[in-house]
């Protein structure tokens, strides 16, 4: 019974969380700067070799270097084609990144996930017996879904935008605690028996390589701009990482665990990035934020 109730709470938290953060970041989202962002080829390009290209091949080459157990990479590529998490935005200001930069990689982020992850995932992951239909539509009612309401909702009123952002924002705080702290509960075995694997050091390990290798191919841009692509390509979302295996019938419980890992482990390197990022932004840049 408590095995039960932990399980149908876990699902309800990870909905509300998923739904909620979509919703919040589409409700402050600038349509008209993201749009202007995307037509940056310079900025679309990395972000898209980045987020999808680096992203799932660093997850499969680290995988097979440390010979994870295999519901460990699965999880691990789940995780791989899921970029930018929904924090990304607040990472991104402490890095001294581009506000509608922020919201143009997040566009992308979306998209792409929804668009690859039905795609890869049963050619790369074939013992998770979930077909490109299964895959999709739970990305599709828990990511674009969301996304497109809060979007809608901002371009209808921008005025009622603001005032429900600070709502969706408590309502995903509170789904966010009551997720991690039932998915402890009900899987700290699995967290446990984790620590005698390499599945710990393995996501330390990708996310930092991604932070590197997306700063490497984003060269060319300014700092503004490659702050952006290396916060949105080394954070992932947990969330659209999870949402396939929810739809998958007696999907291991170790793959979920290490998406579980990643909601704690992807914050830490995230910050710690974000503060090297601002650290090294021009001075110019800091001046005209400073205004």
């Amino acid at each position: 019974m408590t095995s039960e109730l932990l399980r149908y709470t876990l699902q309800v938290a990870l909905i509300s969380f998923m739904l909620g953060s979509l919703a919040d970041v589409g409700l402050k989202l600038d349509v008209r700067d993201a749009w202007t962002a995307l037509h940056d080829k310079d900025f679309v390009v990395p972000s898209l070799l980045s987020g999808f290209v680096l992203g799932p091949i660093l997850a499969i080459v680290i995988a097979r270097l440390l010979a994870l157990p295999e519901p460990y990479a699965v999880g691990l590529l789940l995780l791989g084609l899921a970029p930018c998490a929904p924090f990304m935005p607040m990472l991104s200001d402490i890095a001294k990144g581009d506000a509608a930069y922020s919201a143009a990689f997040i566009v992308i982020a979306a998209l792409g996930t929804i668009l690859l992850m039905p795609i890869a995932l049963p050619l790369f992951a074939p013992d998770l017996h979930a077909g490109a239909g299964t895959i999709a539509r739970p990305l599709l009612l828990l990511i674009l879904a969301p996304f497109g309401v809060g979007i809608a909702v901002r371009q209808l009123s921008k005025r009622w935008a603001d005032r429900c952002d600070p709502i969706i924002r408590k309502l995903v705080s509170f789904s966010t605690a009551v997720l991690l702290s039932v998915a402890f509960l009900q899987n700290w075995d699995q967290i446990l028996s984790a620590i005698g694997t390499w599945a710990i050091a393995a996501q330390f390990i990708y996310y930092c390589a991604l932070a590197l290798c997306s700063y490497a191919v984003s060269f060319r841009l300014p700092h503004e701009k490659r702050g952006v692509v290396t916060i949105g390509v080394c954070t992932r979302n947990v969330g659209a990482a999870l949402a396939p295996l929810s739809a998958v019938a007696n999907a291991d419980q170790r793959s979920t665990t290490m998406c579980i890992l990643a909601a704690f482990i992807t914050l830490i390197v995230g910050f710690a990035v974000a503060k090297i990022l601002g650290r090294l932004a021009p001075k110019r840049d800091l001046a005209i934020n400073a205004r």
